[in-house]
């Protein structure tokens, strides 16, 4: 390979940028947006030219995950038979690490999480990346052999896999998400199937047994199945009489669910999946109990951030679907004022109003796909509903109400006014100080 084109300078372009730059490959970047390549003197901006000047003479064309695969310039590529490959695919060509790849719709960046820290607390060496914020190409080329790559990846990251093929694949679970890119659960649970479509004789795979979409990739699977179960005994990890029961080769007990600090069914099934994960690498099963008992969320899900005038505000801004939502409004103590809305992925709400606890007294919808929310609202509803055109009068609102709890839980992405869940929640906790002060 002596050329090739980026399209997109995110955090996953500027990552293929960077890796590519230091295998000498001579590197042209194509952007729809602003593209400010001041740090790479080196790399051509090919954006203001045709779509035949942009990938003409390319070895490969390398997509970041927000780029659809009808982008203009990677139909152009495909019809003169160029390879086009994602950021993900890109990485792993030149990663000599051991890696373990994490999908599904809620739980991956927990769980990518709590697998690095174990690793990293026994005596192997492992990196946390992918869709957690981390590009998987800014370190695959310096992971050394017997080193861990732990990839977060999403199902727009698994559209452009070709060779991709972790040594231990899991899926956590998948409930309707994207469907602005998928168009329905069907090809949007393909995406993530193919996080497994490469791997063989030697490659592990973990499904979640109470997830019927998950359970059913298992006849699709040509590498060692192993399962995670709240409900009932598989071959894997499973809850059993308020513990954790492993059975891989040999059934035993691996610790009491009240020494795990991630309380609720949904997070024993990503830590039976940590479990899984880094006892199929060879990790103790001490380095992964301490680190269990030590591991802590990481921010803006689910996270109490204070108290005002007697309320508790809990700031959830990585909830970006609608199963997330409810997960959060299952944990509320007290009635509570929930504040929704954000980026229209084109998902129905026909699942959310019905699912909804009791204690969800009041609703406040904000954001581009608040319409979208308006359509699903029952015509009879023991909450009251409104909209509002920005956070700041949501959380004014939220606090008029005789509730114990303010949440704040989007239900969906944050791309109709923020870069990121991390920028969303940062605005939030910010709006929250000045109330404090």
């Amino acid at each position: 390979m002596k050329k090739a084109l980026v399209i997109g300078f995110g955090v996953s372009g500027k990552g293929a940028v960077q890796l590519l730059l230091r295998q000498g490959i001579e590197v042209s970047v194509y952007s729809d947006g602003k593209l400010d390549l001041t740090d790479y003197p080196e790399v051509k901006n090919v954006s203001a030219v045709s779509e035949y000047e942009a990938v003409a003479d390319k070895d490969v064309v390398v997509v970041s995950p927000s780029v659809e695969c009808t982008h203009k310039i990677v139909e152009y590529a495909q019809r003169f038979n160029i390879p086009v490959i994602g950021e993900i695919e890109l990485a792993y060509r030149y990663c000599k690490g051991g890696i373990i790849a994490i999908t599904g719709t809620n739980g991956k960046t927990t769980t990518t999480k709590l697998i690095n820290e174990i690793v990293n607390a026994s005596e192997k060496k492992g990196y946390a990346l992918g869709n957690i914020g981390e590009s998987f190409c800014a370190y695959a080329d310096q992971i050394q052999s017997d080193e861990i790559a732990v990839v977060e990846v999403s199902s727009f990251q698994l559209e452009t896999i070709k060779e991709f093929r972790p040594r231990i694949a899991a899926c956590l679970n998948i409930t309707p998400d994207h469907f602005e890119r998928h168009k329905c659960l069907e090809n949007y649970a393909m995406a993530k199937f193919n996080v497994f479509i490469n791997q063989g004789l030697g490659d592990c795979a973990i499904l979640n047994y109470d997830d019927q979409v998950v359970r059913d990739f298992y006849d699709g699977i040509s590498s060692e199945v192993y399962f995670t179960s709240v409900k009932t005994p598989v071959k894997g990890a499973y809850v059993s009489d308020g513990s954790i029961i492993v059975d891989i080769d040999g059934k035993y007990e691996f610790m009491p669910l009240d020494e795990i600090p991630l309380k609720g069914d949904y997070n024993y099934l990503n830590v039976m999946t940590a479990i899984l994960a880094c006892k199929l690498i060879g990790v103790e099963d001490n380095y992964i109990k301490n680190a269990i008992k030590a591991f802590r969320l990481p921010r803006y899900r689910n996270e109490f951030i204070g108290e005002v005038k007697g309320i508790e505000f809990f700031n959830d801004s990585k909830a970006t679907n609608i199963d997330s939502t409810l997960k959060a409004c299952n944990s509320m103590q007290g009635d509570t004022s929930l504040i929704v809305g954000g980026y229209d992925k084109g998902i129905a709400y026909d699942g959310f109003f019905p699912n909804l606890p009791q204690n969800i007294k009041h609703i406040i919808a904000t954001g581009d796909n608040v319409y979208s929310i308006m359509q699903f609202l029952p015509s009879y509803h023991e909450y009251t509903f409104e909209v509002t055109s920005s956070l700041e009068r949501a959380v004014e609102l939220a606090m008029q109400k005789p509730v114990k709890n303010v949440l704040f839980s989007p239900t969906t992405s944050s791309f109709d006014r923020y870069s990121s869940y991390v920028e969303r929640g940062e605005h939030f906790d910010m709006i929250i100080a000045s109330l404090k002060n």
